[in-house]
């Protein structure tokens, strides 16, 4: 894949959307400038146009971000109710509609679930579509409903949803990965299931080595599906699923702790970062972190997340390569729970955690999170405490990383012969420059800044 950006040399900071987009993400073969990250901060936004939680949001074509369904709380009589709601998020206006211009043209429409779900998966195709799968439906009192096996497509192109082929099984709670080939592998309860949005139908279904439910899948590097953790019979066991051959791979290697809500995210080298998770034992969340090696089969602790001595779950990761963001979602201690308002920054080079906030205009719990493609990361909804009672919110915040483009010490916005000086002052005498600069220094990216970055950051400036 090549990226339309800046090139190397003259670096503007105009194209810093770009490096949010591909040089985060580390986009293989693109010819822009890495980037270092040093955090971000947070905004609020317009309100979504329902409270709600466990729902879910993707990005759409055309930069508009598509939020579903989810549920409500009636306060009287107290009831959790279904949503079929869905609403659109303008990153321009920084508003929320439930009407939505079809990218086609035409009149714009209002769109609306025909089957009323949470916990569900919604996960965009490399055609534009989004596919929505699952979830529970029918929430009443305190039951969030039952699981369904319905399926629903909707077209960006022409703003229609549309009913999709069903899955075999009714699952909530479940997960749903896109495959490099486009393909989806959705796993949950006692199976998966692969999505072949080409043939808009399902394969048959395929059994897990552990039936499980809110656990956590993530691509790995070599097109297969790690999944981990997860209510169910393997609460502290991985397995590997290859979507080429159909087989499921169930690793050596075990969670200290069997727990359920955790989250985990690929980085740059391979490895897997796990973080988190509800202990399904005690109820308790934990901090527990590990690094998984896919090649050699094995989990290395790393750090926990910084100030959360009692861990956390039902929050939400993004990798941008060499870096893990982790936001939101709660802890819990003695049946007590917590909403938080919370971040961190992992990084790959250093193994450690450099960056923490509780910077968000609220706290965001069982929200959700999506990429604009700007860079930036909308985080939408989810539980607020309020009197000891977990509610749905519409509360919307916009977070930016704080990017630090390689190379560029002197912050003028290029990577040229005016940054030599800078560079070799942080080569030279690290202490005589700011934190800031020292980042940008680290042309390679590998942490830290010494003599391995003066050839890449001469190929930078134009150099032989």
């Amino acid at each position: 894949m090549r990226c339309d950006c800046a090139p190397r040399g003259d670096f503007s900071m105009s194209r810093l959307g770009c490096v949010l987009v591909a040089g985060l993400i580390a986009v293989a073969g693109c010819d822009v400038a890495p980037a270092a990250i040093l955090g971000g901060t947070f905004a609020a936004t317009g309100g979504d146009t329902q409270a709600r939680y466990f729902h879910k949001a993707s990005t759409l074509p055309n930069g508009r971000v598509m939020v579903t369904g989810g549920m409500r709380l009636q306060v009287s009589p107290p009831s959790l109710i279904s949503l079929s709601s869905v609403s659109f998020y303008n990153p321009g206006s920084g508003t929320f509609s439930n009407s939505f211009a079809p990218i086609g043209g035409g009149p714009a429409v209002t769109v609306s679930l025909a089957v009323a779900r949470s916990s569900h998966t919604q996960t965009g195709l490399v055609d534009g579509r989004v596919l929505i799968c699952g979830g529970y439906t029918n929430a009443n009192g305190t039951n969030p409903g039952t699981p369904t096996a319905s399926v629903e497509i909707f077209d960006p192109q022409t703003g229609v949803m549309s009913a999709g082929a069903v899955m075999s099984s009714a699952r909530a709670g479940h997960t749903a990965t896109r495959l490099g080939d486009g393909r989806v592998v959705v796993a949950g309860g006692a199976t998966w299931q692969i999505f072949d949005p080409s043939t808009n139908s399902w394969s048959a279904e395929l059994a897990l080595h552990r039936a499980r439910m809110d656990h956590t899948a993530t691509l790995l590097a070599d097109g297969r599906v790690l999944v981990a953790g997860g209510s169910g019979a393997g609460p502290n066991t991985i397995e590997i699923l290859d979507a080429g051959t159909g087989a499921g791979f169930l690793s050596g290697a075990t969670l200290a702790i069997g727990v359920d809500d955790l989250r985990a995210a690929t980085l740059d080298d391979g490895r897997v970062l796990i973080v988190g998770g509800q202990n399904l034992a005690t109820g308790d969340t934990i901090g527990d972190t590990y690094l998984y090696d896919v090649g050699s089969d094995t989990l290395t602790p790393a750090p926990a997340p910084p100030n959360r001595a009692a861990g956390l779950a039902d929050h939400e990761v993004i990798s941008f390569g060499r870096y893990v963001f982790v936001f939101g979602g709660e802890q819990q201690v003695s049946n007590t729970d917590t909403e938080l308002n919370y971040a961190a920054l992992f990084d790959r080079a250093s193994a450690t955690w450099t960056w923490s906030s509780t910077s968000m205009s609220q706290a965001h719990d069982d929200f959700a999170l999506t990429l604009l493609q700007d860079g930036r990361l909308l985080l939408v909804g989810g539980g607020l405490s309020i009197f000891g009672v977990e509610f749905p919110t519409a509360g919307v915040d916009v977070f930016t990383p704080d990017v630090v483009v390689a190379g560029d010490l002197n912050g003028d916005g290029f990577v040229n012969a005016l940054d030599v000086a800078p560079m070799v002052t942080a080569l030279t005498k690290p202490s005589a420059v700011t934190a800031r600069q020292l980042a940008a220094a680290d042309v390679n990216e590998n942490g830290a800044a010494n003599g391995a970055d003066v050839q890449p950051f001469v190929g930078l400036v134009g150099g032989p």
